[in-house]
């Protein structure tokens, strides 16, 4: 394991003791570019507020709940939520389940010491389970260990199941979210839940799935990149196989050179031209190489990939898309971006006031489209280059987990967080409070039906929680929380300024 700038941008990268994949991912749908700058000052005067006759929330989701640490009967843990739609329109989410013993006392197992001590971070500290760690160490919570969990449950005579331990869990609607069915399972073991977190996954128009995997979560796993991999899984005569490809096959692996870059990709949307880009970000092995993209990294940086068409993601061929971006300007964490009329991108940062700093705040900029003979890849189908000029936070807004965005049919972008949701019509010069919801769930994942104007927004209850609570050596008692997928489902209406008004 591989530090990290904050806690929960860990999460996405080990375990779900901290980021966190979407590789929900949802598709994006982008406005069209106003035909002049009348209109364009229209839009920007626009305003939108929920329809209430179409507003719903619901639970759609729980899981068995398993026995506590403290005796109590409600331990659930469903996170990491991923949202899109398939070709044939029906509406998808994805997330992580573990259930099982909650406790040693209960028959819960742990990671072994000596694979355990296989992670470092990159000022060379080993993981370890000792607590308080040695010198030269940093302590792993058992309380956010799934090592054991992966898979088959553990035999517990204590707490006998007929479930699954670790899953990733697909849900599916054909009727605008009223209804759920389970689609499909899919047993994984590794060592952090998020491994393979479904937050960005996403459908190509062919039914393509492409799923991002995080091998450093995988330790366990021998002969694979210990670095994220983007996966495809393609249906045949519409019948989807049962298992992914294997990890670390040829086409794979996010970016070349693993020997010296680590990746991390919590993001994918597609672009209005057809394009794909992924969002993440990128640093230096620990111990790695002298030369390669990621050589003279200092830290973590933010990353941008893109590929060309959906053939190009399907294949596994992407580029890098944005230059590597210092510390010193913006210290690396979880973000989003969407996509501007211009083709510019509005991007939302979790990021700190400086890199020593322990406090996370909220950042964002305009990203600037450039062409090829610019970008740090000359093969790339274009890039996005950070305006330092427009960094700040306009809108005040308070840190809230993984920044979500979504690019509205009505022409306005909508940020959700645990925090409150808001909106711009002006490209982020302001927010506008969205009234007629309610601040969303944890790690929030958005997606809009284009037919429709139906918005989905999905999460889950609790925040970066230890499955059965926090271990004891990290103050806890295996307690629990009762982790559950909400969606809030609803319309937004338009307000348009009177025809020949002044914006």
């Amino acid at each position: 394991m591989n530090s990290q700038p904050s806690k929960s941008f860990r999460v996405s990268i080990y375990v779900a003791m901290l980021i966190s994949a979407s590789l929900f991912a949802c598709m994006v749908v982008f406005v069209t570019a106003p035909s002049s700058k009348a209109s364009a000052s229209v839009v920007q005067a626009t305003t939108v507020q929920v329809d209430p006759a179409t507003y719903q929330k619901k639970t759609i989701y729980s899981s068995y709940p398993q026995k506590c640490g403290d005796g109590t009967n409600n331990c659930r843990s469903s996170e990491w939520t991923g949202a899109w739609f398939m070709p044939d329109g029906s509406l998808m989410v994805a997330f992580n389940q573990a259930t099982g013993p909650t406790s040693p006392a209960q028959g819960r197992t742990f990671t072994p010491e000596k694979l355990l001590n296989e992670f470092k971070l990159d000022d060379g500290r080993i993981w370890t389970h000792a607590y308080p760690a040695p010198k030269g160490y940093w302590h792993w919570d058992k309380g956010y260990d799934y090592y054991g969990l992966s898979g088959d449950c553990p035999s517990s005579s204590k707490l006998p199941t007929t479930q699954r331990c670790s899953l990733i869990v697909y849900l599916k609607s054909t009727d605008a979210g009223q209804t759920w069915a389970t689609w499909r399972t899919e047993t994984f073991h590794a060592i952090g839940m998020s491994a393979f977190s479904p937050q960005p996954t996403i459908a190509l128009s062919n039914g393509t799935l492409i799923r991002r995997v995080n091998g450093d979560d995988m330790r366990n796993v021998k002969k694979i990149p210990y670095t994220a991999m983007l996966q495809v899984l393609k249906p045949k005569g519409g019948v989807y196989p049962a298992r992914w490809p294997a990890l670390g096959a040829a086409g794979q692996v996010v970016i070349k050179d693993p020997s010296v870059c680590k990746y991390q990709v919590s993001r994918i949307r597609q672009l209005k031209d057809g394009r794909y880009i992924a969002l993440g970000q990128s640093w230096r092995y620990a111990g790695g190489g002298t030369s390669g993209a990621c050589a003279s990294l200092d830290g973590a940086t933010n990353m941008l990939l893109v590929a060309a068409s959906a053939a190009a993601a399907e294949q596994g061929q992407w580029k890098r898309g944005m230059p590597e971006i210092s510390a010193s300007i913006l210290v690396a964490n979880e973000w989003d971006a969407a996509q501007l009329a211009n083709g510019d991108l509005l991007a939302l940062f979790r990021t700190k006031g400086s890199a020593t700093s322990r406090t996370q705040i909220r950042k964002q900029a305009i990203l600037k489209v450039r062409p090829a003979s610019e970008c740090p890849d000359k093969t790339a189908s274009g890039c996005w280059v950070l305006d330092e000029t427009t960094l700040g936070n306009p809108g005040n807004l308070p840190h809230s987990g993984h920044p979500e965005l979504l690019a509205t049919r009505e022409g306005v972008i909508i940020q959700f967080a645990t925090s409150g949701n808001s909106y711009t019509n002006d490209n982020g010069a302001s927010w506008i409070p969205l009234t007629g919801t309610t601040p969303s769930n944890y790690y929030p994942r958005s997606i809009q039906n284009s037919a429709t104007g139906d918005i989905f927004l999905f999460g889950h209850v609790g925040g970066d929680d230890p499955y059965g609570g926090k271990s004891i050596e990290g103050g806890g008692n295996y307690s629990g929380i009762n982790q559950t997928i909400t969606m809030q489902r609803f319309r937004l209406i338009v307000n348009q300024p009177p025809s020949g008004s002044a914006p």
